[in-house]
């Protein structure tokens, strides 16, 4: 009778410890998520501040920065489209479906400052985020109107 009294007090133990042993994981896995979108926000940054400065290798570089560190995300096709740009116009114009799908990214996470061009892409407008909302950095124009745009509130 000991013996059946050891063993059902084991599988209870084992049952009350298994939530605590799942629970942990959503948590790793949230953790490592929101690790994940700081870098690709940090890198978008780089690349925001490259394309800003008309400097297309430095775009690509960032991009391909991105698509190393997150193959399967959802940035990725957009990051890796810019990767292989041939021209500034061309990264741009990915830019903004990169910019479109880190917005809500850095919204969630509190992180950064969303801008808007008016002027962008044939007065259509263009958002894209900033580390510091101070000084407008325009990616989409470059030195062409680099303070063009204004944060959104």
């Amino acid at each position: 009778m000991k013996r059946n009294q050891v063993i059902a007090l084991s599988l209870f133990g084992f049952f009350l410890a298994s939530p605590i042993i799942t629970a942990e994981e959503p948590h790793h896995e949230t953790a490592a998520k929101e690790a994940q979108a700081d870098h690709m926000l940090e890198a978008y940054s780089v690349l925001s501040t490259a394309l800003y400065k008309d400097d297309l290798e430095a775009a690509k570089k960032a991009a391909a920065d991105m698509v190393k560190h997150d193959k399967d995300g959802a940035m990725s096709k957009h990051a890796q489209a810019i990767a292989d740009s041939k021209t500034l116009a061309e990264a741009r114009t990915h830019f903004k479906e990169l910019s479109d799908l880190a917005i809500p990214v850095a919204k969630e996470k509190k992180m950064m400052h969303v801008m808007h061009c008016p002027m962008a892409f044939d007065n259509k407008g263009a958002d894209w985020l900033q580390s510091s909302a101070a000084e407008v950095q325009n990616p989409y124009f470059g030195a062409k109107m680099p303070h063009c745009g204004e944060a959104v509130k």
